[in-house]
């Protein structure tokens, strides 16, 4: 492989891969970068540890640190996190695109960001099911028309077959690396980027490839490796400007259901309904449920011997959108980065009200035992008992996420986020970041629809930028 290129993409998650597909589409010479392997989306098997071991960054166990611990997954293959989530796909709501242009001083234009949504839905076949419910969803739906709250059904990237719920989903690998190819683009997978430095106008991105060390020449750089990952690869590199603060995500605690009747079905992977009655503050749905995914949710509770009865099981979520931020730091001598995170005193308020909130919406949903996710937590049989996991103290909360963003925002004043509106350093033109991290602020939703939209707005933005170079 040649050691020079136009433009250089590190990272191929859902930012990374739209980022290199629509440049390549204009014939540019761009290569792209990826830590991880490259695997089938059905190989290993969605959702087994063996999924969790190949395709997660340290098998999905890295902690945000703070009062309250946060587990965080990151994906580590060829086509990032697209590879192993559910694909459930949002716009971003009005509002919160409004406060994020009020925040960080931006104009983000209306045209442009439709269009984009219009472009990636078609290129990721963005569907909502045929006309059929899981089970635990039917559950949810019952407790929330019988509360009177509001509920949706979330579109997701996935190609159905016919009539059925059969089908795959249309992740990076499956939609735009085959056209990233076939347009002559270069992929260079299982290497991992070290530092980047600069050589007269060029940038060089040194990394290690078969066990050697190895450098490629850019003349402009898109670092599109996550909310985690490229702060820290910025900083490790030199380079300052606010990288790494901010960071945001959504935190996430996780109650198992027990119900009188079985609710697994094999047809059904993960739920594609959402209660949105308090939103944008609070989002609950279901969520993984095979008899591996609940055992480890049992185990929180030391409640195993109810293993036995997980097909009249389901685990679902309450999400919260948060005040508190974290940090992404760069500590010296360490070769990984250093995650940080606060939540604020209404984050702790509105993560218990949604905790109450769920459990009687599952209590109304005909279940009959609940099991919280969380050191010294109690199997709860009445709603009554529900203040029990409002009481633990806060260093044994458990809380999850997958959303992380916001750690290199972009804005419209060099004060406020290290990115301009166009997505490239202020203090360097030729080096972009294009992924979660450009987010000014929580979504409320699923980010990976928003991402990819303002990505592809970016990568045009560019593409007008050197229409003259190529």
């Amino acid at each position: 492989m040649k050691k020079k290129f136009k433009v250089i993409v590190i990272g191929s998650g859902p930012g990374g891969s739209v980022t290199t597909k629509v440049i390549s589409d204009k014939g540019v010479d761009v290569l792209l970068i990826e830590m991880g392997n490259s695997f089938k989306i059905n190989n290993p098997l969605p959702y087994s540890s063996d999924e969790m071991s190949n395709k997660y960054k340290y098998g999905g166990l890295s902690l945000a640190f703070g009062k309250t611990n946060i587990n965080y997954a990151e994906g580590k293959c060829l086509g990032g996190g697209s590879e192993v989530n559910s694909g459930l796909y949002h716009r971003v709501p009005d509002e919160i695109l409004e406060n994020w242009e009020l925040k960080n001083n931006l104009n983000i234009n209306r045209k442009d960001l439709q269009k984009s949504y219009e472009e990636n839905e078609r290129e990721l076949s963005v569907s909502y099911s045929p006309d059929f419910v899981s089970k635990s969803s039917k559950k949810m739906i019952e407790g929330c028309n019988s509360l009177g709250w509001k509920w949706v059904e979330v579109p997701r990237w996935f190609k159905y077959s016919g009539k059925t719920n059969k089908g795959n989903r249309q992740s990076m690998t499956e939609t735009l690396i085959p056209k990233i190819m076939k347009n002559g683009g270069k992929i260079l997978d299982n290497a991992k980027v070290i530092k980047i430095t600069k050589r007269g106008k060029l940038n060089v991105v040194h990394l290690i490839h078969e066990r050697e060390l190895k450098e490629f020449e850019c003349e402009y750089l898109f670092v599109c490796g996550g909310s985690i990952n490229s702060p820290f690869l910025l900083q490790k590199s030199g380079f300052k400007g606010g990288i790494g603060k901010g960071l945001k995500l959504h935190p996430s605690f996780k109650i198992t259901a027990l119900f009188k009747e079985e609710v697994y079905s094999e047809d059904f992977d993960v739920s594609v309904h959402q209660v949105k009655e308090f939103s944008p503050k609070i989002s609950m749905g279901s969520s993984i449920s095979n008899k591996h995914w609940l055992g480890l949710s049992l185990n929180d509770s030391n409640s195993l011997k109810y293993l036995d009865e997980w097909k009249k099981m389901s685990s679902f979520y309450t999400m919260i959108s948060p005040e508190g931020s974290g940090r992404v730091w760069n500590v010296p001598f360490f070769t990984d980065p250093l995650v940080t995170y606060k939540l604020t005193n209404n984050d702790y308020y509105y993560l218990n009200k949604g905790i109450n909130l769920l459990s009687k919406l599952l209590f109304e949903s005909g279940a009959v035992r609940l099991f919280p996710s969380g050191k010294e937590t109690e199997v709860i049989s009445k709603y009554e008992d529900t203040f029990k996991i409002n009481i633990i103290p806060k260093n044994l909360l458990k809380l999850m996420t997958i959303h992380l963003f916001s750690s290199i925002q972009i804005s419209g004043n060099n004060k406020l986020g290290p990115l301009n509106e166009d997505g490239h350093l202020w203090n360097d033109d030729t080096i972009y970041v294009n992924d979660g991290s450009i987010l000014p602020d929580s979504p409320s939703v699923n980010p990976q629809g928003i991402i990819m939209a303002l990505a592809r707005i970016n990568a045009n933005k560019f593409l007008n930028r050197i229409k003259n170079e190529f």
